[in-house]
């Protein structure tokens, strides 16, 4: 089975390690890294020619002839989340199988969540500030507890419903706002809003898990934040474009509001000289709060997924995660 993986500069796919090593171990694997430096005719026929193509963060895009005319190509394993920057919607409805790395990473975004949450409701940020300054004691303190805490959650899905694990032990009154999701396969405890602003109005903390697409794009807009009681709290670790960001920063910056936000809109970053940087009440971690680089396995969960989905596929058997249309418009 010949393996193949396109990247630009960016490209994330490892130079070796125990990953590498077991994809050489499943077929002849070949890794290009001057992707974007190729045409698109240049780039299909390098795809024709293998069997699996390997996709992950820094891919250089599928080119759309692959739908009419695939070759050798009979699966495309994208090793991580999101697919529609490096594979067209037109290879899915071509029938050509294409996986990601389904629910492997819910773990580590759920605690990524809780823990803006939890330094947030504590205000640890300002806390620091006041001590660095030499203070001690804040008087103008507004700490909460996650106990009882009113939260509302904006999609749930894998991320979601793994969040609703973590918190459900400080007996919280949980809400949430997924159109998609059928009230009976809701997490159990967990009531259902007819709206975001609904859902805005009912919470102290809102914490966003939705997939960033047409219908959530700005979705969390300036009606949405009103909505929120006074030292409301919001949570980002899904999309930065899924809130209307210049709202949002509004609030923030009249104190009204306070934020944890792992991501941002557009580019997902914020100019060295942005005013934000230096707001007290909201907590910025650059799109960070995944990664882990220490006590770090020998495979990842979404590696492990990628070979199994390999083995699998030489196998004949079923592939885990497999895109539809649907499940491909709805995803980030």
């Amino acid at each position: 089975m010949k393996l193949l993986h396109i990247g630009n500069a960016d490209s994330r796919f490892p130079e070796a390690g125990p990953f590498v090593d077991a994809l050489r171990e499943i077929g002849e694997l070949t890794v290009i890294r001057n992707g974007d430096a190729l045409t698109d005719e240049a780039r299909a026929a390098l795809i024709r020619e293998c069997d699996v193509l390997l996709t992950l963060w820094g891919s250089s895009r599928v080119p759309e002839q692959i739908a009419e005319s695939r070759g050798r190509l009979s699966y495309i394993c994208n090793i991580s989340g999101g697919i529609s920057h490096w594979i067209p919607l037109s290879i899915v409805e071509a029938g050509i199988p294409v996986t990601n790395w389904g629910d492997a990473i819910a773990p580590e975004m759920a605690e990524a969540a809780v823990t803006l949450l939890l330094a947030v409701l504590k205000e640890l940020l300002p806390q620091q500030l006041h001590v660095r300054e030499g203070g001690w004691h804040r008087p103008d303190r507004r700490i909460g507890s996650m106990y009882g805490l009113r939260i509302g959650i904006f999609g749930m899905g894998a991320i979601g419903r793994k969040f609703v694990d973590y918190v459900r032990p400080y007996e919280c009154r949980i809400r949430y706002y997924d159109p998609y999701l059928p009230p009976a396969s809701a997490p159990a405890g967990c009531e259902a809003a007819e709206s975001l602003e609904r859902l805005a109005a009912e919470s102290d903390a809102l914490v966003i898990h939705a997939g960033l697409t047409d219908e959530t794009r700005g979705a969390v807009n300036a009606a949405v934040l009103a909505k929120l009681p006074d030292y409301g709290i919001v949570i980002n670790t899904a999309r930065g474009d899924i809130v209307e960001q210049e709202a949002l920063f509004a609030e923030l910056k009249t104190g009204r509001l306070r934020a944890g936000l792992d991501v941002l809109a557009g580019r997902d970053a914020l100019e060295p000289d942005h005013p934000a940087r230096g707001w007290p009440n909201v907590l910025f971690t650059a799109h960070d709060l995944f990664s882990a680089n220490w006590q770090k396995p020998p495979l990842e969960r979404y590696e492990a997924v990628c070979l199994e989905n390999l083995i699998r596929h030489s196998q004949g058997k079923p592939l885990l995660h497999r895109f539809d249309r649907d499940r491909y418009l709805r995803s980030t």
